[in-house]
């Protein structure tokens, strides 16, 4: 009978050990060199965290940005504005408000990343873009927003973006629960939470990452985190989920015109697509891992509906197109369905023209 020694033991658990570090490190430069597969997004729910001393509650909007709040690489001032103080109105400055959900704050890069400090910078000094984006914001809490702000910055135009992903959705449950809830939400079984140890080692590491992923999405249907998801996405897929959350949009930014009519400020619109909308080949998969079917006709729908119920005084951009091009850049990011910061550069290229004609508007 052979007999190993306890140096040759531990010679073969040392190779055995480094072989599968090596084979792990493999599988962690391959993950990072491919592209990803679509439905990565869904870990901005359950791994990403989100400094809540940024926001406060607010009975009308619900939420709003705390005034005055620093941290690193996030900063507002006494409006609640991301950025810095905005002092008195020169004679010649032209300020425009930029509202919107968490597409137009931007939490996810710095403050000289968004889109709205690359517009600043690149229309010169004497416009200001003033970014009062809000996370979960909806159409109407936007326009709220924007009557509270315009007055007090002394806005001269005013910018909307609409995400298409989600947008039509909030404006349908906040059409029949708008403000601050009077009454405790209902009761749902609490999601798995996971630790932090495990949520940073899944920030570094794509091994750790898929593998959270994968445990998630095998909890659709029974974690209301990823059902959220899920309903952000079918719209795009049925028709039968897209056609009923039309109507509260429409009448939403025929409130918009209305609220620009009567600030006496101009308006424009800008619309922004998912990523599995600009990446074609991200669509499958992130369709796949939600259990719905892929029509490639539908998917364009969303974006058409909430185009075609844009009042005609409101100037509008669609982001999709440039988004498409400068896909190889990557302008999402990979684990979180928002911007990165190459997709901020490539918005704020297209909105420098779109933002000039704007202003130009009599």
């Amino acid at each position: 009978m052979a007999r190993f020694s306890g140096q040759s033991v531990r010679a073969r658990l040392t190779l055995s050990a480094s072989g599968l570090l090596i084979a792990l490190l493999i599988v962690e430069g391959v993950l990072r060199i491919m592209p990803p597969l679509g439905p990565e997004f869904v870990l901005a729910a359950t791994v990403g965290e989100l400094d809540n001393r940024a926001f406060r509650d607010d009975v009308e909007l619900r939420v709003v940005l705390a005034p005055s709040v620093a941290g690193d690489g996030f900063r507002t001032n006494s409006h609640g504005i991301r950025g810095p103080e905005l002092g008195e109105k020169g004679p010649h400055e032209r300020r425009v408000l930029a509202i919107g959900d968490s597409f137009t704050l931007g939490m996810q890069v710095s403050d000289t990343q968004t889109f709205s400090a690359l517009l600043d910078q690149s229309l010169g000094a004497s416009t200001r873009i003033l970014n009062a984006g809000v996370p979960g914001y909806g159409t109407d809490q936007a326009i709220g927003l924007m009557k509270r702000l315009v007055p007090v910055t002394r806005a001269d135009a005013v910018l909307l973006t609409v995400y298409s992903g989600n947008d039509l959705r909030d404006n349908d449950r906040w059409s029949r629960s708008p403000g601050l809830p009077t009454t405790p939400p209902p009761v749902r079984a609490p999601p798995p939470q996971r630790s932090k140890l495990v949520k940073t080692l899944g920030s570094v590491s794509r091994v750790v990452a898929y593998a959270l992923l994968y445990a998630d999405l095998d909890r659709l249907g029974a974690d209301f985190r990823i059902d959220e998801f899920r309903d952000e996405v079918a719209p795009f897929a049925d028709a039968e989920a897209l056609d009923p959350i039309i109507g509260p949009t429409a009448r939403a930014l025929q409130r918009y015109r209305d609220a620009c009519r009567d600030l006496d400020v101009v308006c424009g619109l800008a619309l922004v697509p998912p990523a599995y909308v600009v990446h074609t080949e991200r669509q499958k998969s992130t369709f796949d891992a939600f259990g719905l079917a892929l029509d490639p006709a539908q998917i364009e729908r969303p974006a058409a509906a909430i185009l075609g119920a844009v009042p005609s005084s409101i100037s509008t951009i669609d982001l999709t197109a440039a988004l498409r091009a400068g896909a190889e850049h990557r302008p999402y990011l990979v684990f979180d369905p928002h911007f990165s910061a190459a997709g901020h550069r490539i918005v704020a290229d297209q909105l420098t023209p779109f933002i000039r004609t704007l202003l130009e508007t009599p």
